[in-house]
């Protein structure tokens, strides 16, 4: 469980895990960043995994570096581990999607030289109140790994001092990043005693379907979509935890604008 044991060993793979998925850009890339709802690096017999505790029940917290004056414990936001390489997929088999990077793939490494990326010195930094572990890579320079709860909890790799802003975020599909904003993700729920597989009106009860979803601009649209996300985010902790973390603007395809914000004011 010792950072010490990575010491002078080089870097084999990264694996995303729930990687940033953006329309027309890099998958788990936004610059010289990489951003994951999880994250593994791999050594030569063990790997570094960082997991969201907005992502993941499994780890409500992240790891306890201290205690502040006010008695709360200091964490990193995420939880960390070192765990046997083959023990990676075992952590990690029910989650989708995934990608693997060799360091190269990765511009914030590559752009330092063509040099193996070794692990040569880990400590703590922070940023505001905000702290995260830095790993010195032999000939690469300091990289951060921080926790993004606005980016929905993301996992950041990133050369030291860079961190991404998005200005908005804008979801096209259930398939983008904050997908699970929009009104066809795959989270099934119970309004008014009734089975709802998506919020999205090709699925809504064949009453309403048939007498409302002809009219998206309308307020009776607007409020059966409301009371639908309502539902949906009243009946999944996950979801309501992402959901009361949003910090950016946001548009979502099928949905009226200032909609998600109005659900999060609800919630």
């Amino acid at each position: 469980m010792l950072l010490e044991q990575l010491l002078i060993q080089p870097i084999r793979r990264i694996d995303l895990i729930q990687p940033w998925r953006a329309a027309g850009k890099n998958v788990g890339m936004v610059a010289d960043s990489l951003l994951a709802g999880a994250m593994a690096i791999h050594f030569a017999d063990s790997a570094l995994v960082f997991r969201s505790p907005l992502r993941f029940a499994c780890c409500q917290t992240g790891t306890v570096i201290g205690v502040r004056s006010s008695g709360a414990p200091l964490t990193l936001g995420y939880r960390f581990d070192v765990v046997p390489s083959e023990d990676v997929d075992g952590l990690f088999a029910a989650c989708e999607p995934r990608l693997s990077l060799p360091p190269d793939q990765w511009s914030g490494l590559s752009r330092f030289g063509k040099a193996e990326s070794v692990f040569f010195l880990a400590d703590l930094s922070c940023l505001g109140k905000d702290y995260f572990l830095r790993l010195r890579l032999l000939d690469r320079g300091w990289c951060s790994v921080r926790y993004r709860p606005d980016l929905d909890g993301a996992i950041e790799f990133s050369p030291e001092n860079e961190r991404v802003e998005v200005p908005r975020v804008v979801v096209n599909s259930p398939g983008d990043e904050f997908g699970w904003l929009h009104p066809a993700s795959a989270y099934p729920f119970v309004l008014d005693g009734q089975y709802w597989r998506t919020a999205h009106p090709r699925d809504w009860p064949w009453p309403l379907a048939r007498a409302w979803r002809s009219q998206p601009t309308g307020s009776e649209y607007r409020r059966i979509v409301t009371a639908a996300l309502l539902a949906r985010f009243a009946q999944n902790d996950t979801l309501r935890r992402r959901l009361k973390a949003l910090r950016w603007p946001v548009t979502v395809a099928d949905l009226p604008e200032g909609l998600v914000e109005e659900v999060a004011a609800l919630m």
